[in-house]
């Protein structure tokens, strides 16, 4: 029989966050649809996080949400990135960030895009990159120096640059920033992880 759960004093169990239930009446039509979305049964979507995560955060700003969310869309599938190193990309930015709940959500879509388990282990525990391919090493070194050291090498970006060209490495590196302004967010609304998942990094 499992222990029941303990959250902090200031989270709210409907919300995992310390942000307060939403009452669907009081939105109005926009906010509504979006939370229908949300609240939607899951069918196959390893990542989304539906109302207890960055949606839910976003629900509450509607004068920004419809934005971030066609950025984040547009980003994710619009540009012809490869989602293996979109995974890639992300992960490395939440280990830098410390940020359990990113990385809770996209483990399991990363090893599902291809990702090797190895490749996701020297991430988790930020161990020198040996047999990664190429172009996961370079954009898992640009997070470690970008978001980490919030310094990048001359040589890790002059690497990055002839692999993926300046506009898909800009495009990667807006991916990276994203998801560590995400990450922040998450963090100061004291995000927890669902009921369902365990902690993936090293505290």
């Amino acid at each position: 029989m499992s222990t029941p759960r303990t959250l902090p004093a200031d989270v709210h169990p409907e919300t995992l966050s310390r942000l307060p239930p939403l009452k669907r009446e009081e939105l109005n039509e926009q906010q509504q649809k979006s939370y229908d979305a949300l609240t939607a049964p899951r069918q196959g979507s390893l990542n989304l996080a539906g109302i207890k995560g960055p949606g839910g955060v976003n629900l509450r700003m509607p004068k920004l949400a419809k934005s971030m969310g066609d950025v984040n869309r547009v980003m994710r599938s619009e540009l012809g990135l490869d989602p293996k190193l979109v995974e890639v990309a992300i992960l490395a930015t939440a280990r830098e960030m410390k940020s359990q709940f990113e990385w809770a959500m996209h483990e399991p879509v990363a090893l599902e895009k291809g990702v090797s388990a190895q490749t996701v282990d020297m991430i988790r525990h930020g161990r020198p990159l040996v047999n990664v391919p190429e172009n996961e090493a370079a954009l898992i070194e640009l997070a470690r120096e970008a978001v980490g050291l919030k310094k990048v090498n001359p040589e890790t970006y002059k690497k990055a640059l002839a692999l993926f060209g300046e506009e898909t490495l800009l495009h990667y590196s807006l991916l990276i920033s994203s998801y560590a302004q995400t990450a922040i967010l998450l963090c100061i609304v004291g995000q927890e992880l669902h009921d369902h998942q365990s902690a993936g990094l090293p505290e």
